[in-house]
């Protein structure tokens, strides 16, 4: 898994504040409560699970499910808890977690996409932050769920420059009075008139918020073609819901292009727990590695190679299986950072139009860093210098083979890719490709199951045995 490196705001807010996902229907003021559909709701669950402990480095089992705002509410423990639905995206580093250190700071009592209905308010079911502390001492308040009722309600104060969208207040701050209002209320309009009635105010997502949110209105439209849209992102259909092309667009282009693959990950930081502790007698016959790291040599190295196995580099990012080939062609394995440096201005020539991307990018602008962290990479399967360089000089002789291929969206590639090269005994390194942020986002869990099948069924009918090192695609669920 690659997340982006923590600088210290993506801890403190998780120091600070508790995240749920409480899968409520859609509501509106004027149609009610939206049906729910099963295969929707798990799907927009699976992307909000992913995005958020993507962006902010959050443990899967830190970002828990509740069955509605209250438990959610009731069950967090922090200063601050903050409740997204099925299908509200978070997405960014640091910055966003800068921006929401700032949010937590200026929330009084709650903070929401706030929805104004002539006279009386709710949040949007997309996702709320609630300080804990000032609900705790407001009573704790219910947030109040939706139903059609006649209520007193707080009157906030009016202002002609106190509007987003034309539609929806930036703030609500308490001017002291009430008035009776019969009408079809929505989530969160206790705790905002309780809020109001203490004398707190209650703000909207700030700017700097809505930078890094999006939100899958799937209820706003038709549910089941959004099912079968979020299915498989890059081959949707062209659509006519705007909020369902504005999701697909995001998807598609994030964290990068579908159409543009252009990431090259220089280093790899992933543990070798999934290596096994055994050696092949005569060694394998044929791997398939993706063009990632040094990962490759470390397993090479561990479970045992003979001279003539076959390693087939297989990645769907051209750049990354071009710095690969001129690796092993001209690199003599000793002073990676300086070979680096001369290298890369000829891949970001030859991909000029694609713009490389080299990750992690922090680490590669400093030769320092960059040999550090070679060294820290080869540490975990060499134990010096002269076993790496002996290493290298035998994994070059091997024959090699570079392939091009997108293993979630070319199943066919991958047939002709295992009728090439497999055979004997073989191993194959997914690394997490199935459980990867391009992954996620553009296809849901039984698509991303049905490719990892068929290039384990590929392996199987093609080889004498095969070992598979990484993470086979799971659901992505809070806990």
């Amino acid at each position: 898994m690659v997340f982006y490196v923590d600088q210290g705001a993506q801890k403190s807010v998780r120091a600070r504040c508790d995240f749920f996902l409480a899968n409520v229907p859609t509501f509106d003021a004027h149609v009610g409560v939206a049906r729910p559909n099963i295969a929707v709701d798990t799907r927009l669950a699976e992307i909000t699970t992913f995005f958020t402990v993507f962006s902010f480095n959050l443990p899967q089992a830190d970002f828990r499910f509740a069955f509605s705002w209250d438990d959610a509410l009731k069950r967090s423990t922090k200063d601050f808890v903050l409740i997204q639905n099925a299908g509200h995206i978070f997405y960014g580093g640091d910055d966003l977690s800068h921006a929401l250190n700032a949010a937590l700071d200026a929330c009084e009592l709650a903070s929401g996409h706030l929805m104004d209905r002539g006279g009386y308010f709710y949040f949007h079911d997309q996702c709320v932050l609630i300080n804990r502390r000032a609900w705790e001492k407001a009573g704790r308040p219910s947030l109040g769920a939706p139903e059609k009722k006649r209520e007193t309600v707080a009157i906030p104060q009016r202002s002609p420059e106190n509007v987003h969208d034309n539609y929806t207040p930036l703030w609500l701050k308490p001017t002291g009075q009430t008035l009776p209002i019969e009408a079809s209320y929505g989530y969160g309009w206790n705790l905002i008139n309780a809020g109001l009635a203490s004398g707190q105010t209650l703000n909207n997502w700030s700017s700097d918020m809505r930078r890094f949110k999006r939100h899958c209105y799937a209820y706003y439209g038709d549910a089941d073609e959004w099912k079968q849209a979020l299915t498989d992102v890059i081959a949707a259909p062209p659509t006519e819901d705007k909020m369902l092309n504005e999701i697909l667009t995001f998807l598609r282009r994030t964290p990068s292009r579908h159409d543009q693959p252009n990431w090259i990950f220089v280093f790899n930081s992933e543990t070798d727990v999934d290596i096994p502790t055994l050696k092949f007698r005569d060694g394998l016959d044929s791997v398939f590695m993706l063009a990632s790291g040094f990962k490759t040599n470390r397993i090479l190295e561990t479970i045992g190679f003979h001279d003539r196995t076959k390693v087939v580099h297989y990645d769907y990012s051209k750049p990354a299986l071009m710095l690969r080939e001129i690796m092993i062609g001209e690199w003599d394995g000793e002073d990676f950072a300086g070979f680096f440096a001369r290298t890369k201005p000829r891949v970001d020539a030859a991909f000029a139009e694609l713009k490389p991307y080299y990750v992690p990018e922090m680490l590669l602008t400093d030769a320092g860093a960059a040999q550090r962290e070679f060294v820290r990479e080869m540490g975990t399967a060499f134990g010096s210098m002269d076993q790496w360089l002996a290493h290298w000089q035998r994994y070059r002789a091997l024959p090699h083979a570079f392939v091009h291929v997108d293993v979630l969206r070319q199943p066919e590639a991958v047939t002709s890719m295992l009728d090439a090269h497999a055979t004997g005994h073989s191993a194959v390194w997914i690394s997490d490709l199935y459980n990867s942020p391009n992954a996620i986002g553009k296809f849901a869990f039984e698509r991303r199951k049905a490719a990892y099948d068929g290039l384990i069924r590929g392996l199987a009918d093609r080889t004498a045995s095969h070992l598979v090192l990484g993470s086979e695609p799971r659901p992505w669920m809070p806990m």
